[in-house]
């Protein structure tokens, strides 16, 4: 991990500062010489991570909305990269180091997928929050304290309109909430960093003439490393959820050694009851039938027909117990056997600590996994 002081100096180069404010101006093409990525948190949750975008280095902002109505299923996610198709091969193949995706399902069941390409992009952070546009594919977002809004007007995507987030849960690191000092490496040279872990969104496009309008439950975090991305992923489970009055946010991840790294995130009424990556506080394990289940998963077996989460929230108020039903398939990163992202409902309760099952809460979510080992 590089000192902070040497990493704050390289982002000097290429970033302009106004009384805490900075403006980091990406090129769109990759850039040669080593990259420093920061990964222990100082200020600015949502900025750029990444002294520079070389061949080898990811780093992203990611937005979602799963509609709160099960009978009424529809997604909306939007992605911005800082990456070469080298260090994460799992997009649609594309020069220079600018992506971006937008990617919808209709309640119908209708799947639209677009991935764009930047001229450039521009990220502005403040505080704890950010703003950023990439140049030419007509998407940007704006933020802070209030909420966040990612705005779209792409003629070429045939995209058009707003999606909006306004916080329900506090922000927070992978083992912490946020606070200075704390790690930002959910796994070694894994870096993240969740701005809002659960909102309530409004998502109001229009999609090639087509209108998809819904209220819903929001999510937006950000993902880097100074590595290629398969230097270091053999598995992960992540996904977030709304259930009763508890927001919920899961990450288990397995290396190329078979070690395991988890991090565990629950607010109750907009109060974070834990935020931690302690190696107990959490297990995410596939369920269904035949080996879609199978644990560690491999590329070979078909994907699993939901998960069994168990989440320690303390000594006070025991363990969660959450079932994730998968009620569809949202695949776009190439359309490969390696990754799924899915809508899925959540069944889950609270058993206390002498084994009294609490009241049962409903929910959904959209959660993803990548499974990249034979």
């Amino acid at each position: 991990m590089a000192p902070l002081s040497l990493l704050s100096t390289i982002l000097l180069a290429t970033a302009s500062f106004s009384q805490g404010r900075q403006v980091f101006h990406v090129p769109s093409t990759i850039q040669n010489g080593a990259s420093i990525a920061q990964f222990e948190y100082s200020s600015q949750l949502d900025a750029p991570k990444l002294s520079t975008v070389n061949g080898s280095v990811f780093d992203w902002w990611y937005f979602d909305v799963v509609s709160a109505d099960p009978d009424n299923l529809a997604t909306a996610v939007v992605i911005l990269y800082t990456t070469s198709h080298d260090a994460f091969p799992f997009l649609d193949p594309f020069d220079g180091a600018l992506p971006a995706q937008i990617v919808v399902t209709f309640p119908n069941g209708t799947l639209v997928s677009t991935q764009l390409l930047a001229d450039s992009a521009t990220i502005i952070a403040e505080d704890d929050y950010s703003s950023g546009e990439w140049d030419g594919t007509g998407i940007k977002w704006s933020g802070q304290s209030l909420g966040y809004t990612v705005t779209i007007d792409s003629p070429i995507a045939g995209v058009k309109g707003s999606i909006t987030f306004q916080p329900a849960a506090p922000a927070h690191l992978p083992c912490a909430p946020v606070q200075a000092g704390e790690t930002l490496e959910v796994a070694p040279h894994i870096g993240w960093s969740n701005a809002i872990p659960d909102s309530e969104a409004s998502v109001n496009l229009v999609i090639n003439g087509t209108s998809l309008a819904f209220e819903g439950i929001g999510y937006h975090d950000k993902n880097w490393s100074d590595e290629p991305f398969f230097a270091h992923v053999a598995s992960w489970y992540w996904g977030h959820a709304h259930v009763g009055p508890y927001s919920l946010v899961w990450f288990d991840f397995l290396d190329l050694t078979g070690k395991e790294f988890v991090s565990a995130y629950v607010a109750q009424d907009g109060k974070i009851v834990t935020a931690t990556c302690a190696a107990d506080s959490i297990s995410v394990r596939p369920t269904g039938p035949g080996n879609g289940s199978m644990y560690p998963p491999v590329v070979s077996i078909p994907n699993p027909a939901g998960y069994h989460i168990s989440l320690d929230l303390g000594l006070e108020k025991g363990r969660m117990e959450a079932d994730v039903h998968i009620l569809g398939n949202l695949v776009e990163l190439g359309d490969s056997p390696v990754y799924g992202r899915f809508i899925a409902n959540v069944s889950a309760r609270i058993v206390s600590p002498s084994g009294v099952n609490g009241a049962e809460f409903q929910g959904m979510a959209l959660c993803e996994q990548f499974k990249l080992t034979n």
